[in-house]
């Protein structure tokens, strides 16, 4: 080890993210720089997002540290054992390890099981001494207060869209039965003093601005308070929130006169029984038309998110879906296979049901079906997935929604070319085996 400066590798391992316009990723993992800025001043700290550039497990480094989700604890589970096998000794953390710590402690020397903020420094101290203890656990949540500015300047800058990513908050108080977010962060709302929010937005550099909560409208006084603050700021951002802000006209002002171009935001199912029996509980009862029409008058636009292959479905669902996010000119859409990720209750119930039929996590992309869904075939559902792509990325479909504002014409048509190469990359259009669609999927009525 480095006597006086001991070298820190912190890695993000790379997962099927695909690329953006010029061969860049959207944004880095916040985690990465957020650690280095934790990490005391005598530690030399190299963050390596692998999504970006590679990893060379002969690296001149003392320690490393690696955080994953679960599509990705494959691949971080194979550089943590590289790395062992020099005597470099691994930390591992993230949302995989944190929902299964003894599985990622056969691949690691340590594992921090939650949120990193409140136990980091003892980590790191910990390494410092050669005292590593296996297990790392804070009980309870950190409280979000006096968060360093995260260390963007450690990032490969030019290989992403932007590094400007800010998180104001943690927790949901929802129990979406394939979300791990109420699992790993807890079902109460904690937040950043708006102060501190601030202070960090107008550090950054020029450009729009990403904000990484689960649902940043999702308490609405505070965050009528936050957009308040954020508008003599004067900068464009992207957030995501529920169908619920569509409720209230105060908050949708303030948040575009704060600078919000769009939302993203779960519409998971046009079902209601879907949305009861997944607990998706702010959609339920909602004409979600009627909301979207709404935020979209407020001048903010949508980016969809659905779940295919739930309970409820059949092989009509693909149609109508896709129909829905056309019909009502979403910017963008993300179309997610059913995926039983390990600490959510989706998962218990398909494994009391015998239905989880692959146990490789490199698969859980929310592109595989790795699960026995219960009104269609596993080929169906990636065939669905497959034409709902295709049909809402297509060509016609791109400028069709993208000549409904003509002032945000290109930005739309953009926006959309890059989910379209995205897609394409990813595979969700050339991996499949040839094979004709099933009938219902060539619909065109809309129900």
């Amino acid at each position: 080890m480095t006597q006086n400066r001991p070298k820190l590798l912190i890695i993000a391992p790379a997962w099927s993210q695909g690329w953006w316009g010029g061969g860049k990723v959207l944004a880095p993992p916040l985690v990465l720089p957020l650690l280095a800025a934790l990490s005391p001043a005598d530690v030399d700290v190299q963050l390596l997002d692998e999504n970006v550039e590679a990893v060379d497990t002969n690296a001149d480094v003392d320690w490393v540290a690696i955080t994953c989700m679960t599509a990705s604890a494959p691949r971080a589970y194979a550089i943590s054992d590289a790395f062992r096998r020099r005597g470099i000794p691994v930390v591992m953390g993230g949302i995989h390890p944190t929902v299964l710590p003894e599985e990622a402690a056969a691949h690691a020397d340590a594992v921090v099981i939650g949120e990193a903020e409140p136990l980091w420094r003892e980590v790191l101290a910990d390494l410092a001494a050669s005292r590593l203890r296996p297990r790392y656990r804070h009980d309870g949540y950190s409280d979000l207060i006096g968060l360093p500015h995260p260390r963007r300047d450690l990032l490969r800058v030019d290989r992403y869209l932007t590094t400007n990513v800010v998180q104001t908050g943690r927790g949901c108080p929802n129990a979406c039965s394939f979300c791990t977010v109420s699992t790993t962060s807890g079902r109460q709302y904690r937040f950043r003093p708006i102060p501190e929010v601030v202070e960090e937005v107008r550090s950054l550099s020029s450009g729009w601005v990403g904000f990484v909560d689960d649902n940043i409208a999702g308490n609405a006084r505070r965050a009528k308070d936050l957009f308040a603050a954020l508008i003599p700021l004067k900068r464009r951002w992207i957030g995501q929130a529920d169908l619920t802000m569509a409720r209230d006209p105060e908050l949708l002002s303030l948040a575009a006169r704060s600078g919000c171009q769009a939302m993203f935001i779960g519409l998971e199912s046009l079902s209601e029984d879907n949305l009861r029996a997944t607990h998706k509980v702010s959609n339920v009862g909602t004409d979600m038309g009627a909301a979207i029409t709404t935020i979209h008058k407020a001048g903010i636009e949508i980016i969809g998110s659905f779940v295919l292959g739930l309970d409820g479905d059949d092989c009509g669902v693909f149609a109508r879906t896709v129909e829905f996010a056309q019909r009502h000119k979403l910017v963008a859409a993300q179309f997610a296979v059913l995926t039983p990720f390990p600490g959510t209750a989706m998962r218990q119930q398909l494994d009391r049901e015998g239905r989880i039929v692959d146990h490789d996590w490199s698969h859980y992309t929310m592109s595989n079906v790795v699960f026995r869904p219960r009104h269609m075939t596993d080929l169906e559902l990636r065939a669905g997935q497959k034409y709902v792509y295709g049909r809402f990325y297509s060509l016609p479909s791109i400028l069709k929604r993208s000549f409904t504002v003509r002032r945000k014409f290109l930005g739309r048509l953009l926006v959309n070319l890059s989910y379209r190469g995205i897609h394409r990359g990813k595979g969700i259009h050339d991996r499949l085996p040839a094979q004709r669609l099933p009938r219902p999927l060539r619909a065109s009525g809309a129900p």
